[in-house]
C-alpha cells in the first residue's frame, strides 16, 4: 500500500524548517527561517498560530518549563508561545554580523546543540556550539559550512550530523559527560541525483530519516551500512526535515521550502513549503530533549 501523504499545514513557507512535537501542548512547531516566524499546529482542532520572532529564527528546543527556546539571527531567546513573550539570552556570534543560526537540538542532558552559517552560505564559515542549561557555552566543531540534522543513539555512543555543502552524514564518537565529539566519519554520502542531506531524525529501531533538499524525498537509512530501506517521494522538490510526533509519536511530519523557486517552478509543485504528515508510518520515534536540568 502507497504511504498517504497528507497536508498538515498548507502555508508556502519559504525555507520551512526545525519541526519539533510538543507533546504537552499536542502540536507540532516548525519555523519559516526566511520570514522570520514559526508556527504551532493543533492537529486535534487543526489550528495553525503564527508567531513573529525578533529575526530569522533558525531551530527551537522545549524548555522544561514549558517554553521554548529560540535560536533567533541575533542571539538565543526564551519564548512562551502562549503569551508571546521573548526574552533575551545570549549570542555566541554577535561578532559575526553575516552569520545566523541553522539547525538545533538538545541532547539527552539537556544542552542545545545549535549549528550558524553565513547568510550567503559561503564554506566554512560557520561552527557548531553547545550551550548548556546555565547558558554557558562552548564551540565543538569548527569551519563548518551548513550544519543540519543532528542526532543521537539512544545508547549513547554517536553524534549524527549533517553538513549539506558537503553532501555527507558524518558519525562521531560521543562523550555524553564531557559534551564532546570525536573521531568524525563519514557514513553516507549523497550522489548527484539524490539532491541534499538537511534535516534528519531518528527512530526506535535506530535508523536515520533524511531530508533530500532538492531530491524530492524522505529517505531511511541504515547508519551502519548506509542502506536505504524505505524512499517516500513528496509532491515537492525541497524537502527540509521531519520528525516522528503525534499521541504515539507514529506520525511522520515532514517540512519543505519554496526558497528560490521560479513562478514556473510554483505553478508545477504549488504545494512548496507546505507541512505534510504521515499518519501511522509504521515507525516510531522518540520525544524530543528538552533545554535545562
Amino acid at each position: 500500500m502507497p504511504m498517504k501523504i497528507e497536508i498538515a499545514v498548507g502555508i508556502n513557507c519559504q525555507l520551512g524548517e526545525g519541526p519539533l512535537w510538543d507533546a504537552k501542548r499536542r502540536c507540532l512547531h516548525f519555523v519559516d527561517i526566511l520570514s522570520a516566524r514559526f508556527f504551532s499546529y493543533y492537529p486535534h482542532t487543526n489550528r495553525v498560530q503564527t508567531h513573529e520572532a525578533p529575526g530569522m529564527v533558525g531551530a527551537l528546543a522545549l524548555c522544561r518549563d514549558g517554553r521554548l527556546l529560540a535560536a533567533v539571527a541575533n542571539g538565543f531567546y526564551y519564548v512562551d508561545p502562549d503569551s508571546e513573550a521573548w526574552t533575551f539570552l545570549l549570542h555566541p556570534e554577535d561578532h559575526l554580523p553575516s552569520n545566523r543560526y541553522n539547525d538545533g537540538k538538545c541532547d539527552a542532558l539537556g544542552r542545545f546543540w545549535i549549528g550558524s552559517m553565513h547568510l550567503e552560505e559561503k564554506d566554512e564559515k560557520g561552527a557548531l556550539y553547545l550551550l548548556d542549561s546555565n547558558l554557558s557555552y562552548k564551540k565543538v566543531l569548527d569551519n563548518t559550512t551548513i550544519s543540519n540534522g543532528m542526532e543521537w543513539d539512544r545508547e549513547q555512543r554517536w553524534y549524527y550530523h549533517i553538513d549539506s555543502q558537503e553532501k555527507a552524514v558524518n558519525r562521531f564518537a560521543y562523550d555524553a559527560e564531557q559534551g564532546i565529539i570525536t573521531k568524525p566519519e563519514r557514513i553516507i554520502l549523497f550522489g548527484d541525483k539524490e539532491g541534499v542531506p538537511d534535516g534528519m531524525t531518528i527512530d526506535t529501531e535506530g535508523m536515520l530519516w533524511i531530508a533530500h533538499f532538492g531530491g524530492g524525498c524522505i529517505s531511511r537509512r541504515n547508519p551502519d551500512t548506509g542502506e536505504i530501506s524505505l524512499k517516500i517521494d513528496l509532491p515537492v522538490t525541497q524537502v527540509t526535515s521531519c520528525t516522528f510526533g503525534g499521541k504515539h509519536l507514529s506520525d511522520l511530519y515532514i517540512t519543505t521550502a519554496a526558497k528560490g523557486l521560479s513562478k514556473s517552478d510554483m505553478l508545477q509543485q504549488p504545494q512548496a513549503g507546505y507541512t505534510f504528515v504521515i499518519k501511522d508510518i509504521g515507525y516510531k520515534g522518540y520525544k524530543p530533549n528538552a533545554f535545562g536540568n
